[in-house]
């Protein structure tokens, strides 16, 4: 609902120790915070700061758009920013009057920031973005040279040059090292044909999450933690690192009523109660971020207990069967995500029964949720 009966928690103190964690698993390497899709939930320009503040590891921020970018930067944050799915052509203007560094991976980008640098006199920094197996954006591995040439020709600085893994979050990482294989290569190749411009050595960076927690060997020049940093694991293994979840999302009930045996609960009629049953209303559905998959089988936590979603999950609301729960009264907040008491609900857990992953549960929280952030520095 709009109206304040869900709020979004974020703890920045665990936010801090978790990217501690990152810099005990990757030593004195720079780090690259991804805080792209509104920091994966959490809030972009708080996250970024917070984690700014924290560690002078923290030397770029990645964002995917140019919009999140400026966003960071109005927001006063001075710390690099790699634009890492590129930008609009026409927009290149705004990608040197807010000072990002922007990915490379096709000629008319490069072509654009070339004729823009001339014009304006000014010198344009860009991270060079190879395709080493996810078939996604990014220059072939043979197309390297080439576009490094020409990015001097044109003035423009290869500050960095970056690939990103298929399945680093697989206990086989045959694949993995097989990219990892690849992208060194090029490392190798650009250093032998001596096409780096005097003392200018672009930072090589591969590791993503997956990557710095169990694939030591692409710990390159720099490292590019994402979900981590929110305090969950890509991998199959529970927390490691002993990561803590930094996000805590309540809701409040806005009603309470005792229906018979019987009685139909939501859309559909998809749940009928065999007793009475003391149902709560709460006020997030899913056009807060709330999955309506999780229908008839999720859970929330009322007074320290679980209890479980009745029915279909409605736009605004989700009901919820609080019999064994007496003492939850009107106005009281159940948590939806988060720690309450000794039980825990967490977005990896609502991924599995969502036959989805945590990323896609953080990243729908929807913004009309404010967040209130805890043990700020």
């Amino acid at each position: 609902m709009a109206f304040g009966d869900t709020i979004a928690e974020i703890d920045l103190g665990l936010l801090a120790k978790n990217l501690d964690r990152v810099v005990k698993q990757v030593g004195k390497r720079p780090i690259i915070a991804v805080v792209k899709a509104n920091a994966y939930g959490h809030g972009a320009a708080a996250i970024a700061g917070h984690l700014v503040k924290s560690s002078r590891q923290v030397s770029m921020l990645g964002v995917a758009s140019l919009d999140e970018g400026i966003a960071i930067r109005e927001a006063g944050i001075k710390t690099s920013i790699l634009l890492m799915t590129g930008f609009p052509v026409k927009r290149v203007k705004d990608v040197v009057a807010y000072r990002l560094t922007p990915a490379l991976f096709d000629l008319p980008t490069l072509f654009a920031l070339s004729r823009y640098a001339r014009t304006a006199r000014c010198g344009i920094a860009v991270h060079l973005k190879v395709d080493t197996g996810m078939g996604r954006l990014g220059v072939l591995p043979h197309e390297v040279p080439v576009f490094l040439q020409k990015a001097i020709d044109g003035g423009i600085t290869v500050a960095g040059i970056f690939s990103h893994f298929a399945e680093a979050d697989l206990a086989d990482l045959t694949y993995a090292k097989e990219q990892c294989a690849r992208f060194k290569k090029i490392e190798a190749d650009i250093e032998r044909a001596s096409l780096e411009p005097a003392h200018t050595r672009p930072l090589f960076h591969l590791a993503n999450s997956a990557a710095i927690l169990h694939c030591p060997v692409a710990l390159l020049d720099s490292v590019r933690p994402g979900l981590m940093l929110y305090g969950y694991s890509p991998l199959q293994k529970k927390k490691p690192l002993g990561l803590s979840p930094i996000l805590t999302v309540k809701s409040r009930v806005i009603a309470i009523k005792r229906v018979p045996a019987g009685a139909a609960i939501s859309y559909g009629r998809t749940f009928i109660t065999k007793r009475e049953t003391r149902v709560a209303v709460i006020g997030i559905g899913y056009a807060d971020g709330y999955p309506r998959s999780l229908s008839n089988c999720g859970e929330m936590i009322a007074k320290g207990a679980r209890v479980p979603v009745i029915g279909r999950v409605c736009m605004d609301m989700t009901m919820l069967d609080t019999t064994k729960v007496p003492a939850l009264l009107v106005g009281d907040f159940v948590t939806v995500i988060g720690q309450e008491g000794k039980e825990g609900i967490f977005a990896d857990e609502l991924a599995k029964k969502e036959n989805t992953i945590p990323y896609e549960i953080l990243c729908g929280l929807k913004e009309n949720i404010p967040r209130i952030y805890l043990k700020e520095l």
